[in-house]
Parts: structure tokens; C-alpha cells; sequence
């Protein structure tokens, strides 16, 4: 064993290989792209691929952590760019080229007006959503399910997924706590909500306490919200890598400063997440200077790096 992994491990691969074309991609995919060359048109097969990497990405229990809106309209994309402008106070200083409190081009402080990453070939849009709420189990799920709990072993698992299970508690928790919402039930929902409580039981929740079972839903959620944003973060890995493959480059940006708007410019039911511009850089240009104005050049900070311990 050896933390110094440098030592006994190249991380740089072999000229002319399989891995340094990927160590290239992955060290592309590092770098935000300010500006795009939007004369080019990106092939609807590379659109697809990229959507393909937003969507088929890995995420716990194959859960829909998040919705996607896709979009190459110009109009539409810059109605999108506006909803990450930062409209300053009357007091704030702006200087000529737009930008707050006199940006230094050269070292990066400052703070910026906007965000034109976003101004890609084409923009990705994530929405945030809720889906374990629908996670409704098929009458075979239920089935299967309502066999494991009568031959219940410490240790087998219960549920497809005992994170969803909790869209399921609250959909069904008006019966367990009503004797009047009991008596209306179903005979298939009756069934179900003994099942429910069954597993309830195993997890020792006490499900007559209002508020152990409130503390049971809300850290549920709690740890539903993290897998989102683990989930996110995943998709927007495999979009970037995906995206430098292609020979793309990308930006993504969670400082959207207007959020309602964008809800309204894309008909979100719920908050966006993240914007992500992907698309061709221009020839010639630096990758920082800002997409709508030459005379300015966005600061770069070098990545930190990160510790590795190898175990050998």
C-alpha cells in the first residue's frame, strides 16, 4: 500500500492509445467554453448521443431523479440566457463593458453579469422532479412484495427500492391513521395498507406516532434529494465526457437568477436544476472570451488536486 500514488502509477497513458485519447476528453471536459460558432448545425446524431448520455446515465435504482428539456431554437436559447443575467442594484458600480464592480480580466475577481455557456448549439435544461411520487408498484411488484413480508428472514429485501417506498406510505397514510378513511377504502387498497404497515413494523417505525412517522417521511426525503443531486451530477459527467468525445465543448451553469422565468419559457411544472451549453468552439478564439463581447475574458482557477490513495 503506497499514498503516493505517482510513484507507482502513471497516470498519463501511452501516446497513440485508447486511454490517452480518453485522458485527452476527460482533460477537454475540465473546461468551461464561453463562446460557440453557431453557423455550424450539430448533427441530429450527435444531439441524439448527447441526449442519450443525459437520459441512459447510471442513477440509483434507476430512479427519474430529474426531467430534460433539450432545445436548439436561437430565440428560445436567448430568452434562457437572459433568465442568468444578474440585474445589479441601482448602487452597484457597472462598468462600460457591462460587467460588475470593474471585472479583472486577468485574475479573475470580480463577479460576472451572466452566463454565456448556455449559449450552445444546443442547451440542456434540467427540471427538477419528484418521481419517486409516481413510483407506483405494478400489482406483480405488490405480489411479490406481499410474499416477501409473510416470509420474512432478517436480512432479504423487502422492496424494489425502500427509498421509494415512502411515495407509497404517504399516498396510503390516510388509512393507516383513519378509521373513517379505512372504512372507505378498497378491498385491494386495504390490502396494500396492510402490507405497508407490515414493512413499517420491520423497520420499526411506529406508524400510530404522528410524529415518528413524519420524522421516518422526512428523512426519507432527505435522502431522496441527496441521490438527486448525485444523479445530476452523474448526468452532467457523462454529458461533458460524451460531449469532448464528440469534439464539443461545454458550460454548465446553476446561477439562474430567474427562475420563474425559465419555468415559464420551457413549461416546467417545477424548478430548473442546471443549463448546460454544448456545442462547436470557435476557431481561433479563446474558449474564455465572452460569447457577446471580444473585449472580454472571463478568469480560470486550476483545479485543485485531488488526493488518491492507492491500494495495491
Amino acid at each position: 500500500m503506497n499514498n503516493n500514488t505517482a510513484k507507482v502509477l502513471n497516470l498519463r497513458p501511452q501516446r497513440d492509445t485508447k486511454n490517452m485519447e480518453l485522458f485527452k476528453a476527460i482533460h477537454r471536459a475540465q473546461h468551461v467554453q464561453r463562446n460557440f460558432d453557431l453557423i455550424k448545425k450539430m448533427p441530429e446524431q450527435d444531439i441524439a448521443t448527447i441526449i442519450s448520455a443525459a437520459t441512459e446515465c447510471t442513477s440509483k435504482q434507476n430512479i427519474a431523479q430529474y426531467k430534460l428539456h433539450a432545445i436548439t431554437n436561437r430565440e428560445v436559447i436567448e430568452e434562457i440566457y437572459k433568465c442568468t443575467k444578474y440585474i445589479p442594484k441601482e448602487d452597484v458600480n457597472v462598468d462600460q463593458t457591462g460587467y460588475i464592480n470593474g471585472h479583472n480580466q486577468a485574475k479573475g475577481a470580480g463577479r460576472f453579469s451572466d452566463q454565456p455557456q448556455v449559449l450552445g448549439n444546443l442547451v440542456l435544461v434540467f427540471e427538477d422532479y419528484d418521481n419517486f411520487r409516481n413510483f407506483n408498484f405494478s400489482e406483480k411488484q405488490w405480489a411479490k412484495i406481499e410474499y416477501r413480508v409473510k416470509h420474512y428472514v432478517e436480512g432479504i429485501n423487502l422492496m424494489p427500492c425502500i427509498e421509494t417506498f415512502v411515495g407509497e406510505v404517504e399516498y396510503l397514510r390516510p388509512f393507516l391513521e383513519s378509521l373513517s378513511e379505512w372504512e372507505k377504502a378498497t378491498p385491494n387498497q386495504k390490502k396494500k395498507v396492510k402490507i405497508v404497515a407490515k414493512i413499517l413494523d420491520i423497520m420499526e417505525v411506529d406508524y400510530h406516532n404522528k410524529d415518528e412517522l413524519d420524522n421516518y417521511i422526512k428523512t426519507t426525503h432527505s435522502t431522496l434529494e441527496g441521490d438527486k443531486f448525485t444523479a445530476l451530477g452523474v448526468a452532467a459527467g457523462t454529458i461533458n465526457l460524451t460531449a469532448s468525445l464528440l469534439g464539443y465543448g461545454t458550460g454548465c451553469c446553476s446561477c439562474i437568477h430567474d427562475k420563474l422565468k425559465l419555468k415559464k419559457i420551457l413549461g416546467m411544472k417545477n424548478y430548473p436544476m442546471l443549463i448546460m451549453g454544448i456545442g462547436f468552439k470557435q476557431e481561433g478564439k479563446n474558449r474564455r472570451v465572452h460569447h457577446k463581447n471580444d473585449q472580454y475574458m472571463f478568469g480560470t482557477i486550476k483545479k485543485q488536486p485531488i488526493q488518491i490513495n492507492y491500494v495495491y
